[in-house]
This record gives structure tokens, sequence and C-alpha cells, in this order.
């Protein structure tokens, strides 16, 4: 393939280890966060092996030849993982299991001849793929790395269909995009292993090709929408259906003045780490539960709730105190970030803070 192609598989790498430092040294980081930075390490990982491999430079490298197949096997249960904190399910279902690790062990035990293996080896036998092909049992070691993949696309569009309608999916274009990410990324796999069988010249660069696409896909997303995930995870919890209402012990006023109480007079919406789970705490309710007054009484979800508490005092402060930037505002209402501020401003009041101070003036 020519150089244009090497030079984007060479990017994606750098920008893979870029977003993957940025999640690890982010403060407060969740969980999620974490998982994530491992999949933005672990693409960055195949993406280097893929350029190294496709170059002269492997002969300068040839210990790192094929050490990203290990991590390649652990990227299906970390997307498991991600999504499985996405879908907001029990905790203690989300914790790594011992069983998640087994194709990635034996991945391991079945390298292990080649990784302990000489540098004038390992070149040998790269050379030889380039003429005959990837040796059969070569051929079985990367099948067992990329099956957690395909199972993890299934888990996901499995519990889309399970948590979401049909008609919401057409409706958000948030619930698309991942659809679509994820649905790419399954169809690289499935690219992979066609020219892996079939001994095309060039599989390994398309595969990383598709995946250079995806990571640079991923990157403007999160630039157009920060809160992207948090949307999904909204349109989730309004479309699951509760069959048997876990409210029934509980006076529904009381919860409207004990929610009125929390967000007006001691305004927890300040705190840029709210989340369901730690309003339900303070409302002595279940997550669930909560989520059920929101979105079947209230009918709005928790990001909707905070965020309207939130723009309420950021539109006070732009009117009234104009010395104020705008992202000292942003965080003084309780927003992480700028660009998270933004975007909830807009959507809201259909013009940015920006828009909105010049318009106060008039």
């Amino acid at each position: 393939m020519g150089n244009g192609v090497l030079y984007l598989i060479a990017f994606s790498a750098g920008l893979s280890f870029l977003f993957a430092l940025g999640e690890f040294i982010r403060t407060n980081a969740s969980r999620q966060v974490f998982v994530q930075g491992l999949l933005f390490l672990f693409v960055a990982f195949f993406q280097t092996h893929t350029y190294l491999s496709s170059t002269e430079l492997y002969q300068y490298f040839p210990h790192l030849y094929l050490v990203h197949l290990p991590f390649t096997a652990c990227l299906g249960f970390l997307l498991k993982q991600y999504f499985s904190e996405l879908w907001n399910e029990n905790p203690n279902k989300n914790r790594f299991s011992y069983w998640e690790f087994f194709p990635a062990i034996l991945v391991l035990i079945f390298m292990f001849p080649f990784y302990t293996s000489t540098a004038e080896e390992k070149i040998a036998i790269h050379n030889s793929y380039l003429e005959k092909g990837v040796p059969l049992r070569f051929q079985f070691i990367i099948l067992i790395a990329v099956i957690p993949i395909f199972y993890a696309t299934y888990y996901v569009f499995s519990h889309m269909i399970r948590y979401v309608r049909w008609e919401a999916f057409k409706k958000s274009a948030h619930l698309r995009l991942v659809g679509l990410v994820v649905g790419f990324g399954a169809i690289a796999s499935a690219i992979g292993v066609y020219t892996l069988f079939f001994h095309a010249r060039h599989g390994l660069q398309i595969v990383s090709f598709f995946i250079a696409g995806l990571v640079i896909g991923i990157y403007l997303l999160r630039q157009k929408s920060p809160e992207l995930w948090g949307e999904v995870q909204r349109i989730v919890i309004e479309e699951k259906k509760y069959q048997t209402s876990q409210l029934g012990s509980f006076d529904l006023e009381t919860l409207h003045v004990r929610l009125k109480t929390l967000m007006e007079s001691q305004r927890v919406y300040l705190d840029d780490t709210i989340n369901l789970e730690k309003l339900a705490k303070q409302m002595h309710l279940s997550e669930h539960q909560l989520s059920e007054f929101l979105n079947l009484h209230l009918k709005k979800s928790f990001f909707h709730l905070v965020n309207h508490y939130r723009i309420k005092d950021a539109k006070d402060l732009i009117t009234n105190h104009p010395e104020k930037n705008i992202l000292t505002i942003a965080y003084e209402v309780g927003f992480p970030s700028k660009s998270t501020f933004y975007d909830a401003f807009k959507r809201e009041l259909g013009q940015s803070p920006s828009e909105y101070r010049k318009n106060a003036k008039k």
C-alpha cells in the first residue's frame, strides 16, 4: 500500500497514545475512563505494530514483532466492560472476570516459543509471511485474539435491542453513532480474518487503515459532542421499561419536595462529580428508583435535570456579572469543562453562552 496510508496508520497510533494518556491523567477518573484509556492504548500498540511490520523499521525492532497479539485479545472484553458501564447495569456484574483474560493467556502460551526466539529467527519468519502467507499455527492464534471482538459486538447490539426501541434508535443520532463505531470495528475485524485466511498481502494494512479512520472519527466526534456517551446512557435509561414500579411504598409528593430541596436549597448540582448514584443516596433511594421517578414522573432524565439548574444559574451569572468570563461561570455552576457547558447550554437554549451574553446586553 502507498506511503500515504502508512503515514495515516502511524498518525493514528500516535493519536491513540495521546488519547490513552489523556484518559489516564484525568483527575477523579472513573472506572469507565480507565477502561477507555486501555482501549486506546491497545489500539495504539496494534497500529504501531502494523506500521513497523509494513516498513523496513521492523528489522531494527524485531522483538516487537507480534507483541500486539495478547493486547488485541483483550480488546473484546474491554469493549464489553466499557459498554456494561454505559448500560448502567449492576456494578458487581461489570467487574473483570478471570475468564475474560483466557484468550489473551492462550495467545501468550502459544506465542511463547516465538517471543523467546532470536531476532534473526523473527525476521526470517516475517520474510516468509510475505512469500507464503501466514502459517496455520499463527492463523489459529490470531483468530483466538479477534473472536472476543465479535462477541463484544454481539453484546453491544443485543443490549441495544433489549433496552432501546427502534423508534428511539432512528431518532437519536447519538445511538446511531455508537452503533456505527462498534459496527465499524467488527467490520475491520472481519476483513482481517478474511485476508488472514486468503493470504491477502496487505490484509494487516487494510485493517489498520479502517482502525485509523475509526480513531480519527472518534476524535472528531468527541470534539463535536463531548457528552456523547452521557447522552447515550441518558437515552438508554429513558428507554428502559419498568415492568413493576419500585416506588410503591413512597409518597411521590414527598419525593418531589425532597428533590426540590436538594436542587434549589442545597444546590447539589454545583458538584461537578454529581451523578445518579450520589443523588439517589441523598434522596434515600436506589439508582433504579430515582431513575424511575425522574423519567416516568418528572419526564426528565438525570442529565436534563442537573443541566437545567446549572444553566439557570449560568444565565443569571452571564446577565448580572459581565466581568466574569464564560469558563469561570461554567466551573462555578458545576460543569467539568467549557466544552460540555457549551454543548448543554446550546442544546437547552438554542444559542451559545457568548451569544446569550451578547443578546442580554441589548
